[in-house]
C-alpha cells in the first residue's frame, strides 16, 4: 500500500523552513536602521522691527476695522540647493498705512523713526536675529498724541550650532506713553491712564530661551484708547517694538534598533509571517539592514540551515514510504 501525498507533509516541510529562515533572521546582529528623530533643517531666524495688530472702531457705521502691519519684517529662508543665505536684511524708518473709514481714507503714519533696522542670519555656525530702532514714534489711527515714543532700542536671539541660545534686550533710556514720560518696570507691565484718552499697559524686555531656540521682545504693549477723532471711536490692540527669535539647526542621524533574544513565540509569529514565495514590493525591498560586514556569511549560513532541514525531511518521508511498500 503506498503512502499517499499529504497535506500535512508539504506543511511541515513549509513550516521547517519558514522557522528555520525566522531563527535565521532573528539570529543577524543590527536589524533594520531606520531614520529617526527630528526631521534635518537648517535652523530658523526672524526678526521684526514693528508689528502692530490693532481693531479700529468707527463712529459713523459701528464696525472694526482690522490693521494688522509689520515693519521690516525678515525671515531666513529654508536650505534651498545646497547652501543657505548667509544674512537677510530689512531696513526701513516709516510705517504708514490707509485704515478704510479713517480720515477720509488718507494713509495713516504708524511708525516713524530715524533708523530702523532688522537681520537674519543662517550658516553653518549656526541662527541669529536682531533688530535696531532709534528715535521712534508709534501711533494709533485717529490719535493725534503719541502713542509711544522711545530712543535707540535693540534685541538680539542667538542660536549656535554648539552652545546655549541667548537673547538679551537693551532698554530705551527715554519712554512716552501718551505724551507722559515713563519708568519701565521689570517684574511687570507698567500701567498708564489718561483720563478722556485711554489707558496703555506697557511691559518692556519679554523674553525665553530654551536647550533649541530664543526669542526675545523689547517692547510690548497693549492699547486701549478713545480718541474720538477722525471717525475713530475706540482703537484696541497689541503692538510688538524689536521682536526677535532662532531656532537651533537639527542635523540629520540615523539609529538602529537591537533586537531582542530569539523567543518561542517570536520564532513561531516570525515563521507564520514569512510567505511560501517572494512577493516583496519595491519599498519592502528598501528597507536596509545594518551590522558587521559578516552579516551577509550569516544570511548564507542560515539559508544553508534552511536548505539542509528540509532535505533531511524529505528523504526521512521517503524512506518511510519505501519500508511501508517493502512490508506490504
Amino acid at each position: 500500500m503506498s503512502v499517499p501525498r499529504s497535506t500535512p507533509l508539504r506543511s511541515t516541510l513549509r513550516s521547517a523552513a519558514a522557522t528555520g529562515l525566522a531563527a535565521g533572521l532573528l539570529a543577524l546582529p543590527g536589524g533594520a536602521a531606520y531614520a529617526t528623530g527630528p526631521t534635518p533643517s537648517p535652523g530658523k531666524a526672524r526678526a521684526v522691527t514693528a508689528e502692530l495688530a490693532l481693531d479700529v472702531s468707527l463712529l459713523n457705521d459701528k464696525v472694526d476695522v482690522p490693521v494688522d502691519i509689520t515693519l521690516n519684517k525678515v525671515e531666513s529662508p529654508e536650505q534651498q540647493k545646497g547652501h543657505l543665505p548667509a544674512v537677510k536684511a530689512g531696513g526701513g524708518a516709516m510705517l504708514t498705512a490707509k485704515v478704510d473709514g479713517v480720515d477720509q481714507g488718507r494713509p495713516v503714519t504708524l511708525v516713524k523713526a530715524e533708523a530702523g533696522n532688522s537681520t537674519t542670519r543662517a550658516d553653518e555656525h549656526g541662527t541669529a536675529a536682531s533688530v535696531r530702532l532709534v528715535g521712534a514714534d508709534l501711533n494709533a489711527p485717529g490719535l493725534v498724541t503719541t502713542l509711544i515714543g522711545l530712543e535707540a532700542l535693540s534685541a538680539e536671539a542667538t542660536c549656535p550650532v554648539d552652545g546655549q541660545p541667548t537673547a538679551k534686550v537693551t532698554s530705551p533710556a527715554r519712554v512716552t506713553v501718551l505724551g507722559r514720560s515713563v519708568a519701565l518696570g521689570l517684574n511687570g507691565p507698567t500701567h498708564v491712564d489718561v483720563p478722556a484718552v485711554g489707558s496703555v499697559d506697557i511691559e518692556f524686555s519679554r523674553h525665553t530661551t530654551t536647550s533649541t531656540m530664543a526669542a526675545a521682545s523689547a517692547l510690548e504693549v497693549n492699547v486701549a484708547v478713545n480718541p474720538l477723532n477722525l471717525n475713530v471711536a475706540k482703537v484696541t490692540g497689541k503692538i510688538t517694538v524689536a521682536s526677535v527669535s532662532c531656532e537651533k539647526p537639527v542635523p540629520a542621524h540615523t539609529t538602529a534598533p537591537t533586537n531582542p533574544a530569539p523567543s518561542d513565540t517570536a520564532a513561531s509569529t516570525a515563521a507564520r509571517a514569512v510567505p511560501a514565495a517572494d512577493t516583496t514590493t519595491g519599498a519592502g525591498k528598501a528597507l536596509a539592514f545594518t551590522g558587521s560586514t559578516g552579516t551577509g556569511t550569516l544570511a548564507g549560513a542560515a539559508a544553508a540551515l534552511i536548505t539542509a532541514g528540509t532535505g533531511a525531511l524529505w528523504l526521512a518521508a521517503r524512506r518511510r514510504r519505501n519500508t511501508r511498500a517493502r512490508h506490504r
